[in-house]
């Protein structure tokens, strides 16, 4: 009995202590390889209409061009951690 109440006291920590950054899933926000993510929100929508597979609350990574997003750029992704 005491064997299982030790390894239920031990088990949290070795799962925090285990979990890393995922190199593949950068924050919101975060400049990765010249790229920034971010939700897409109505303005996006309205603005960049025209890009594949955009909708509200869709991941998108995109550069920035004289400090504006340049809509040849934008890509919605599947996953981008923004949760």
């Amino acid at each position: 009995m005491k064997k299982y109440r030790f390894l239920l006291l031990i088990l949290p920590f070795v799962i925090l202590l285990s979990c890393e950054d995922d190199a593949d899933c950068p924050d919101c926000g975060k400049l990765t390889e010249g790229y920034l993510f971010k939700k897409v929100t109505q303005d996006d929508f309205a603005s960049f209409s025209g890009v594949s597979g955009i909708e509200i609350d869709a991941c998108m990574r995109y550069k920035l061009t004289s400090g504006e997003m340049s809509a040849n750029t934008i890509t919605i992704v599947e996953d981008c951690c923004c949760e």
